[in-house]
C-alpha cells in the first residue's frame, strides 16, 4: 500500500484524503493548526456558482452543487451534523452583457442550469432593494467622484438560480475529514511540514516540526497560501506561480432583515461596482468582499507567516461603502469581520490540479475563491490523477478524462495543467 503524505488540511485536503484512501493509498493529512479547515477554507464565503469563463469548470462547479446538494449521501455515515447548502440564487452585475457573458450563459443552459438574463429594469423589479446604477469603471475609495451620482444604468444581469452557499465552511471540511477516517485516513493536527527530502526505502521523507518524520511514497501540495513555501521544500519550481493574497471580508447589519414580508437576498457577484456580497447568520448580516477591480492595489504576502490578521478601517470603508452604493438602505456597521490569506495562480487566478516533474510529487494549488465549492470535484480529479500516473500513465501526454457522474459528463483535465499556459478568465476572487 503506497503512503501518501497530503500537506493542508483545508477543505480540498481532506477531499483528496477521502478519495485517496477510497482507491487503497494510505494517507496522512498533515495540517499545521489545531482542527482542519482552520487556514484560509474558514475565511471563505463558501459560494456555489457555475458561471465561469471556461466551459470546463462551469460543468466542474455543475457537478460540485449536486454533491453539496446531496451532500450526505456523498459522504456516507459520519457522527456530526452535515453542512447546510442554501440556494438563494446569485445575481451577477457585469461590467458589459457582451458575447463572452452570452457565451458563458449558453454553455450554462447547454448543461440544464437554470440561468437567466435580465434587463435592469428586471433586476429592479425582482431586487427593489437593488440600485440599478452603473458603477464602472470602479473607481477608488480616494477618487473625489466616489459618491457622486451617476446616470448610466448597470448594463444587465445574469441570475443564477439556485446558486448559493455552504453556511459552514469549517463544518463542510469536518465532515470530510470524519468521512476519511472512516475509510482510514490519519490526521496529525499542529503538525507543521518543515522539509521534504529524498527517501531511502521510500521517495520522500516528510520531516515535521516536531522532528517526526513520515517515508511517503507520494507527497500532494495542498497547502494553501503556504504552497509556494511547501514546494521550495521539494525542489520544485513550477511554470505557473502562485502566491498568497491578503484579504478582507466585511460583515454588515442587513437592514433588510427587519423587513415584512423579509426579503431571501440573494449571492451578488457585483463585478460593475468592484464587489461580492451574500447574507449570512440567517440573513441578519450581510458578507462583502473586493471583487479586485483595477483602481486597488492588491496585497501579496512574501511570507504567509508575516501578515497582518485584523480587518482594518480602510478596506472596511472601501468594500461597506460600495455596497451601500448597491444597497443604499444599508447602513455603515461597526467594524467586524476575517482577514486571512488567499492561495492565488498569479497568472489566471485558476488553481493547478497536477503532476510535477518530481516523480511522485502532486499539486493543488491556487484553490482561493474558485475552489472551495469544487473541492468535492477536486478531490476525485486529484485521486484519480494521482492514481493513473502511478499507474503508468504520463498525463502530460495523455490527460486525466475524469468522469463527472451527476451531470453524465466528462471534461478533459489539462485546463487545470502546470503546462495550460495562461487561461482567460475574470481575474478575480469571489468567495
Amino acid at each position: 500500500m503506497k503512503q501518501v503524505s497530503i500537506v493542508g488540511g483545508g477543505v480540498i485536503g481532506c477531499s483528496i484524503a477521502l478519495q485517496l484512501q477510497k482507491l487503497g493509498f494510505q494517507v496522512h493529512v498533515l495540517e499545521r493548526n489545531g482542527e482542519v479547515g482552520h487556514g484560509s477554507t474558514s475565511a471563505s464565503c463558501a459560494i456555489v456558482r457555475r458561471f465561469y469563463s471556461q466551459p470546463e469548470m462551469i460543468a466542474m462547479a455543475h457537478e460540485a452543487a449536486s454533491i453539496w446538494a446531496h451532500w450526505g449521501a456523498f459522504l456516507g455515515p459520519i457522527d456530526d451534523d452535515l453542512a447546510m447548502f442554501r440556494r438563494p440564487g446569485m445575481l451577477f452585475l457585469p461590467p458589459a452583457m457582451d458575447e463572452t457573458t452570452d457565451a458563458i450563459v449558453t454553455e450554462m443552459k447547454k448543461l440544464g442550469i437554470r440561468v437567466s438574463v435580465l434587463s435592469a429594469e428586471q433586476v429592479k423589479e425582482r431586487f427593489p432593494y437593488i440600485d440599478v446604477s452603473s458603477h464602472f469603471p470602479v473607481r477608488a475609495l480616494e477618487d473625489p467622484t466616489f459618491f457622486d451620482a451617476t446616470e448610466k444604468q448597470i448594463a444587465g444581469a445574469v441570475f443564477e438560480e439556485d446558486a448559493g452557499y455552504i453556511v459552514s465552511p469549517g463544518l463542510a471540511t469536518l465532515n470530510l475529514r470524519l468521512a476519511a477516517e472512516r475509510e482510514g485516513a490519519r490526521f496529525l493536527m499542529n503538525c507543521e511540514v518543515v522539509s521534504i527530502r529524498q527517501g531511502e526505502a521510500s521517495r520522500f521523507q516528510v520531516e515535521t516540526k516536531d522532528g517526526t518524520i513520515l517515508p511517503s511514497d507520494i507527497v500532494v501540495n495542498v497547502a494553501g497560501p503556504h504552497s509556494s513555501v511547501v514546494n521550495q521544500m521539494a525542489g520544485v519550481v513550477l511554470p505557473l506561480k502562485t502566491r498568497a493574497l491578503r484579504r478582507e471580508v466585511h460583515a454588515m447589519v442587513n437592514p433588510l432583515f427587519a423587513s415584512s414580508p423579509r426579503p431571501d437576498v440573494p449571492v451578488v457577484g457585483d463585478l460593475d461596482g468592484g464587489i461580492y456580497f451574500r447574507p449570512d447568520a440567517g440573513g441578519r448580516d450581510i458578507l462583502v468582499g473586493s471583487a479586485d477591480p483595477d483602481c486597488e492595489v492588491k496585497e501579496w504576502i512574501d511570507d504567509p507567516d508575516e501578515y497582518l490578521d485584523t480587518v482594518t478601517e480602510a478596506y472596511r470603508q472601501r468594500q461597506c461603502y460600495r455596497l451601500m452604493k448597491r444597497i443604499p438602505s444599508m447602513g455603515l456597521s461597526p467594524c467586524r469581520g476575517v482577514a486571512a490569506l488567499y492561495d492565488v495562480t498569479v497568472q489566471d487566478w485558476y488553481p493547478i490540479a497536477d503532476k510535477t516533474e518530481r516523480p511522485g510529487y502532486y499539486v493543488c494549488i491556487g484553490t482561493s475563491g474558485s475552489s472551495f465549492k469544487t473541492s468535492p470535484v477536486l478531490g476525485q480529479l486529484m485521486a484519480q490523477l494521482i492514481k493513473a500516473n502511478e499507474q503508468g500513465q504520463d498525463t502530460d501526454l495523455h490527460p486525466l478524462q475524469l468522469e463527472l457522474k451527476n451531470i453524465e459528463m466528462t471534461i478533459d483535465c489539462r485546463f487545470l495543467s502546470r503546462l495550460r499556459g495562461t487561461l482567460q478568465t475574470s481575474g478575480t476572487v469571489i468567495g
